[in-house]
């Protein structure tokens, strides 16, 4: 029997390479060989016997979220399986947590002049804020890990008219970008020649206000010494586009997605950015009390809000904030309840931090806050059968990626462009068929065949081998594809109520099969114009992780497409909608100020990130579109707090 190849993991962006060496540098990101590590690893029972050593003599780490399990020295800094950072792994010989270097200190003070809630991206610009303001700052996270949904991000930040663009003369223009953003956000509202180009004031207001200080909270924590940044360059050497690039009022500008630099001068990820806010922490006396869940909101008789409630060991202690609680907390992802009552449609859990189960939605309601975009997410279709073993893993599938590769629904039949961004794709899980009662697209089946399982091995949900091996359904010919999709479907009915593949499936799979082919020989889809857009091309297709391949073959046409093979055998993976977070909760207001339902102030009391209702409603601007505006209104609230 053939010895199975090794398979590599860049430790920066997640490439996976096969072979019994890592590459020099890694394709997708650049970085030298040492930045790869073994991810290979044999099933669980395989090690039952063997008193937590591995076949290679090494360790036995186990992700405690996933259960994955790797032998080194030392843990992964990322999970092969889920991406759960480093200190998330237990030595399975020894399951104690491993020491936080860079863990702030705790307090047993009760009071400081701003009490900040949560450890995210807004949550640390808010109280690294007020610390450099000259304030006092309590941490307060419902979690034993500091960084919620920001660790188990890519760590970018949309950052328009940023410093980047400036040294290499890119025009980023301010009244383009607000333009952008207004009709991305609100298409239904959008007109040019309006005042607020058609928003209400406050909507506009909130979007003006993050483009007029997105690039200075970047350049304010840059010049305090948290982080620097980098650029994002894609695989074509380019500065990367917008999700949206191809919207008039957006004119293709580039070169907004800025990401923290890592200690060897690339591109960082959200551990990354984490690791920065907690040293920095660290370093200037801004205490983070983990394992404290704040469970109530505190106002004084004149409506003022003084402090919160927060319970330690089934211990409730009272925080007391001289000027203000802001806070940064996650969505409510994980909240069945919350999701099963204002999601739009079929969601199926999503790749959040697993404490992101809306707490502020209850308290801030319990304070008189209004609530708005409750129906919002950031979206992205996941691996179904995955997120039903993993709920609370962060397993999304961000891109769909190889050519010979599409996408179809219960009838055969294609329903969107695969290559476009992920809170797009998710959303196209939404439609409603009204004369026969359902969610069409509940699920959708990703097509391909074997040349794109294996030149594209190690992407979700593409698995030639190793544990993702199972989500990947096979069949030696489109009939017998098509056969066993409706069985595996079948088998999960409790997870999927009513849902079934539609008797016509396998036709309408052949027909697709053979118009997606003609497409792909004659470089345009006429369906869906995969391909036409600078996102496509850029963000929607990346080189292959197998070694030696020619790709793409010819550049001049339509890349992003490729007719599959003739000859079986096929694969599919069922795709469902998923999300990053939700992000509806109280509205705010510029400033960061939680509003009541008469659109006043409830003083003491701010809001930024997943949280709040989203200052981008349901709109994803650019690759950073979270961090950014979380970035940008933890800064604002924080400076507009501390001047009370």
């Amino acid at each position: 029997m053939d010895e199975k190849p090794k398979r590599w993991r860049c430790t920066v962006c997640g490439y996976i390479h096969k072979g019994d060496e890592a590459p020099d540098t890694c394709p997708i990101c650049g970085v030298e060989k040492g930045r790869f590590e073994l991810v290979e690893a044999a099933a669980k029972d395989e090690y039952k016997q063997l008193d937590a050593v591995g076949p290679n003599g090494k360790k036995l780490w186990q992700c405690t979220v996933c259960l994955y399990i790797y032998e080194g020295d030392e843990p992964p800094i990322f999970c092969a399986r889920c991406w759960a950072p480093q200190e998330l792994f237990v030595d399975m010989k020894n399951p104690k947590p491993i020491p936080d270097p860079n863990k702030p200190a705790t307090t047993d003070e009760t009071e400081a002049d701003i009490i900040v809630v949560g450890t995210g991206a807004a949550a640390f610009s808010a109280a690294i804020t007020t610390r450099v303001l000259g304030n006092s700052v309590i941490m307060l996270e419902k979690s034993g890990i500091i960084g919620g949904t920001t660790r188990r991000s890519g760590g970018g930040f949309w950052t328009p008219m940023n410093r980047h663009q400036k040294s290499k003369g890119i025009e980023d223009n301010r009244d383009d970008a607000i333009k952008y953003m207004c009709r991305l956000s609100y298409p239904q509202l959008y007109n040019e020649d309006k005042k607020n180009y058609g928003l209400p004031e406050r909507e506009y207001s909130v979007i003006e206000a993050f483009c007029d200080n997105a690039n200075a909270v970047v350049e304010f924590l840059e010049e305090k010494g948290v982080f620097e940044t980098v650029e994002d360059i894609n695989w074509l050497g380019k500065n990367s586009v917008d999700y949206q690039s191809n919207l008039p009022e957006n004119k293709e500008i580039r070169g907004r997605i800025l990401f923290p630099k890592d200690d060897n001068g690339q591109t960082g990820f959200g551990v990354v950015l984490v690791e920065r806010f907690k040293k920095y922490a660290k370093e200037n006396g801004i205490p983070v009390n983990t394992h404290h869940e704040v469970t109530k909101i505190l106002k004084d008789e004149n409506g003022k809000v003084y402090g919160v409630e927060a319970k330690h060991k089934d211990v409730v202690k009272t925080y007391r904030a001289r000027k203000a609680v802001i806070f940064g907390t996650g969505g409510y992802t994980h909240n069945e309840e919350l999701m099963r009552n204002f999601q739009r449609g079929p969601v199926y859990g999503g790749c959040a931090s697993p404490e992101c189960s809306g707490d502020l939605v209850k308290m801030a309601s319990e304070a008189g806050a209004k609530i708005g975009n409750m129906q919002g997410a950031f979206r992205a279709q996941c691996l179904l059968e995955n997120k039903i073993d993993n709920p609370k893993a962060a397993n999304n599938c961000f891109f769909i990626p190889g050519d010979s590769v599409f996408i179809v629904n219960k009838y055969g039949k294609r329903v969107l462009n695969e290559k476009r961004n992920y809170n797009d794709r998710g959303m196209i899980h939404f439609v409603w068929d009204q004369n026969k009662g359902e969610w069409t697209n509940q699920l959708l089946f990703l097509i391909a065949d074997r040349r794109a399982v294996e030149f594209w091995d190690g992407y979700p949900p593409f698995a030639t081998s190793g544990l993702d091996l199972k989500y990947l359904i096979e069949g030696k010919d489109l009939d017998d594809l098509a056969s066993k999709i409706k069985k595996r479907v079948e088998k999960l009915t409790p997870h999927i109520g009513s849902f079934r593949v539609d008797e016509t499936f396998a036709q309408g799979l052949k027909d697709t099969f053979l118009r997606f082919n003609e497409f792909a020989r004659n470089g345009q889809d006429l369906d869906f114009q995969r391909g036409d857009f600078a996102y496509d091309r850029e963000w929607g297709s990346v080189l292959p992780t197998k070694p030696g391949i020619n790709w793409p073959e010819d550049k001049t046409k339509n890349y992003t497409m490729y007719p599959l093979s003739e000859e079986g055998p096929y694969y599919a993976a069922i795709l469902a909608s998923s999300t990053l977070d939700t992000n509806g909760g109280p509205v705010t207001n510029k400033h960061g100020q939680i509003l009541d339902w008469n659109d006043n102030p409830i003083p003491g009391l701010y809001g930024a990130g997943n949280c709040i209702a989203a200052p981008s409603a349901n709109a994803y601007w650019g690759g950073g579109g979270t961090i950014g505006p979380a970035l940008a209104f933890g800064y604002l609230a924080a400076i507009h707090a501390t001047k009370a």
